[in-house]
């Protein structure tokens, strides 16, 4: 039971308090002064409700006490286990000792670091469990900057960050009081490294495939209009697409998208290079469960090709088996047709693979994303680096759009990465881009007429923009022209 009694600031107040108590022959717990609310705290067993009521009575009567009421717990109580909770929050141990070196407090993490029970390691001298530092000898007060070190602990590589704490004593002096040690693992670490290296993907879920100015072309909704429909099967897949149109981030985004869906927090993607898979191998991967995606399937050796389609046919049998991966997905870069005219990938292993299919399309039939797929490009890299972000110009994004993109978006991002560097303003120009007009469209002289030479370039230059732009209106806003001026040189060059 806790009692928070508001009263005036006095001596004798507490004994006054006390005295109160002596008769109920109640065993004190604690008590506390919180001089900054102006509130005494008291705690002590549960009593009868009569005599508390009692005690309640006697202790208004005091001179200087304005008001007293239960409480659930003091003020210390509350943020000794905020600091508690927040400690054990912490993915690394954490240890506190006195001055000669004994445990005052410990975190569960710290206790198995150290191969102790927590029960047991408070009020024992660290140096039991840490031998190579004398903790006991440790003049923690010159300490100011704190200290590191590196050792083994319990066969595991460790590092100590050791620092001291103060208390103020009533004099308002600093008084060293003893230290604190973190206790970091080179395992945790290590994991701590690659979820930060991993951080900038977290956004590539198919959340981040949806947004509408990555979508807007015909070609990448049908593809992610797939891509969501997989979800709810069960079956192999086969995801083809030419080299850097996203087949890897692709799979990753639906992997997780079905995670979150199903609560399937345990299961991992996993990325195969077949060219190097023996059958051992093979066998291994297929017992490690999850979602197991074949790089370059074609690649496969035929003695691998028979036991993974042996595998898929005995799939019906062995789906509740904890061992079976929930899904097998045969990546490459050849085209559907190509896969099955080449010779290298077994007719009955492509069915087996192929019961749903979906084929990533290349950039240059993605000409409506461009912008989006351009700033999403560039923000990220503004992030990256920490600098003011920069957009891209009409003049530029037309560019763009006309060049062919053989590199897809591997291509993409390096054009816009050195247009970045260059950029002489927080806009990309046309002239920023490393992309010459011969990438392009080639251009010849036409009967050696300079008239028909730009009249056919402009004829070509309109035909591409058009279908990003099906209408008059549109395509006159975008090159800031006058509707009839467009109208008239579609007539004129006969694409509408």
């Amino acid at each position: 039971m806790r009692l928070e009694v508001r009263c005036e600031d006095r001596i004798g107040m507490v004994r006054e308090i006390l005295d109160l108590l002596v008769p109920y022959h109640i065993d004190m717990r604690r008590i506390e002064v919180d001089s900054r609310s102006g509130c005494l705290y008291v705690g002590f067993d549960d009593i009868e409700f009569q005599f508390l009521t009692q005690l309640l009575a006697g202790i208004r009567r005091l001179r200087g006490v304005s008001d007293v009421k239960t409480v659930h717990y003091t003020p210390s109580e509350q943020e000794q286990n905020a600091i508690h909770t927040l400690l054990e929050a912490l993915p690394d141990g954490v240890v506190a000792v006195d001055i000669k070196g004994h445990v005052t407090m410990a975190t569960s993490q710290a206790a198995q670091d150290l191969g102790v029970p927590l029960n047991e390691l408070l009020q024992q001298p660290l140096s039991h469990y840490i031998g190579s530092v004398a903790f006991e000898r440790l003049d923690w007060a010159h300490l100011q900057g704190g200290v590191t070190k590196r050792l083994r602990l319990n066969g595991q590589l460790t590092l100590l960050e050791m620092q001291p704490f103060y208390v103020t004593n009533e004099n308002a002096q600093r008084v060293c009081a003893g230290g604190v040690i973190h206790i970091h693992s080179a395992q945790r670490l290590g994991r701590q490294a690659s979820s930060l290296r991993k951080a900038p993907n977290a956004q590539h879920a198919l959340q981040g495939f949806l947004k509408p100015e990555l979508t807007k072309s015909s070609a990448m909704k049908r593809c992610l209009g797939f891509a969501k429909a997989y979800i709810a099967t069960d079956s192999s897949m086969l995801l083809t697409g030419e080299f850097a149109v996203g087949k890897k981030r692709l799979l990753e985004a639906v992997f997780q998208y079905w995670q979150e869906q199903y609560l399937e927090h345990e299961a991992r993607l996993s990325f195969i290079a077949s060219a190097s898979v023996t059958p051992t191998i093979l066998d291994e991967v297929l017992k490690q469960g999850g979602w197991i995606a074949f790089r370059d399937i074609e690649l496969l050796s035929d003695a691998c090709q028979v036991q993974l389609m042996h595998w898929l046919q005995e799939q019906p049998s062995r789906l509740y088996q904890d061992e079976a991966p929930s899904r097998v997905i045969g990546l490459s870069q050849l085209s559907n047709e190509v896969l099955r005219q080449q010779d290298h990938l077994r007719d009955e292993l492509y069915f087996r693979l192929s019961e749903f299919q979906i084929s990533v399309p290349p950039l240059r039939d993605r000409k409506e994303d461009l912008l989006g797929l351009a700033t999403d490009i560039l923000e990220e890299a503004c992030e990256r680096y920490n600098e003011p972000f920069i957009g891209v110009s009409k003049d530029a994004l037309a560019t763009l759009k006309m060049h062919n993109w053989p590199g897809n978006l591997k291509e993409l991002e390096s054009c816009l990465y050195q247009a970045r560097q260059v950029a002489k303003s927080n806009i990309i120009e046309s002239e920023d881009l490393p992309l010459e007009l011969n990438q392009t469209m080639p251009i010849e002289l036409i009967e050696g007429s300079l008239d028909k030479t730009v009249k056919a370039y402009e004829a070509q230059v309109l035909r591409k923009l058009y279908p990003q732009y099906p209408s008059t209106r549109k395509l006159a806003k975008f090159l800031n022209v006058s509707h009839s001026s467009i109208a008239n040189k579609l007539k004129e060059y006969d694409i509408v």
